[in-house]
């Protein structure tokens, strides 16, 4: 930055009006202020120290960058209000939860919430069996200069639940171990253990009930996606795992009573024809608890 150098000048980052300034000097004290005049007829030749940062692009640039300003306000102004907003919280899990972070993101901060990012889009159009103008049908969608392709809330809500229901095996047995966490946390509290002299922080069971009640809503919304076929076939999975620990825990006291009673080629014999080491169903039923 120069003196004699005009710039865009606009106080607040992403609105307010924009004035030409001239640089007539820069401060050395840190943080950096320069001196400006604003060049307007109305502002009378006023000068002024203000903030670097204020400073937002040289005057030859300024509506390209207003453009730009324009185009993004426009692709996040239907975006979710708040990261608890059960739409937000859902499709949050879905992109977080699916092994799909090479091909396709979510914008998580307050000025790219619920915009959607597709670094690959032949890859995502593949992956859940649409057309590639799907991505593009919002006429705020753009592509930027790295070649990702920008969508607004609308297009990533979409896209969410379609990425759900190709996962849905996957996100539901993650819902359960979530509400299961869930569960114990509104029992016994949660400890966050502390580093050094830290003694930690325990969260009371009420406070951790009242916390996740906040994400329910986006869960059941997930599950929804998943479809009761998904849900089914997990339940249908669990109750086969409860039924082989079963049957493991009494073979594996059957064959305990032969060893004792020596006979050991019996024994043997038994835990060969089960098809499976002892020490995985033990190992399995230990998780189960």
């Amino acid at each position: 930055m120069e003196r004699g150098e005009r710039w865009a000048h606009r106080a607040a980052p992403y609105k307010g009006p924009v004035s030409e300034v001239e640089v007539l000097k820069v401060g050395t004290q840190r943080p950096v202020r320069v001196k400006v005049r604003f060049v307007a007829d109305e502002a009378e030749g006023r000068e002024e120290w203000v903030p670097k940062a204020r400073l937002r692009v040289r005057w030859e640039e300024k509506d390209a960058w207003l453009h730009r300003q324009d185009r993004w306000g426009a692709l996040i102004s239907d975006g979710p209000e708040d990261d608890h907003d059960a739409d937000f919280v859902a499709a949050s899990l879905v992109f977080d939860s699916c092994p799909v972070t090479e091909t396709v993101s979510l914008g998580w901060n307050t000025r790219e919430r619920g915009v959607l990012y597709v670094h690959d889009v032949p890859a995502l159009a593949s992956m859940l069996q649409v057309p590639q103008d799907l991505f593009a049908s919002d006429p705020r969608t753009f592509t930027d200069d790295h070649g990702t392709l920008n969508a607004p809330w609308p297009t990533a809500l979409a896209v969410a639940e379609r990425i759900a229901a190709v996962h849905a095996a996957h996100l539901v047995a993650v819902l359960a171990e979530q509400e299961k966490q869930a569960q114990h946390d509104a029992i016994y509290g949660r400890y966050y253990r502390g580093r050094g002299k830290d003694q930690g922080m325990h969260v009371s069971p009420e406070i951790c009930d009242e916390v996740d009640q906040k994400y329910q809503p986006g869960r059941d919304l997930v599950r929804q996606w998943c479809g009761t076929d998904a849900t089914g076939r997990l339940d249908e999975l669990q109750a086969l795992r409860a039924e082989v620990i079963r049957i493991g825990k009494l073979t594996d006291e059957a064959i305990t009573a032969l060893h004792a009673a020596g006979e050991k080629r019996k024994a043997d014999d038994l835990e060969r024809r089960l098809g499976i080491p002892l020490e995985s169903l033990r190992n399995a039923a230990d998780s189960q608890h």
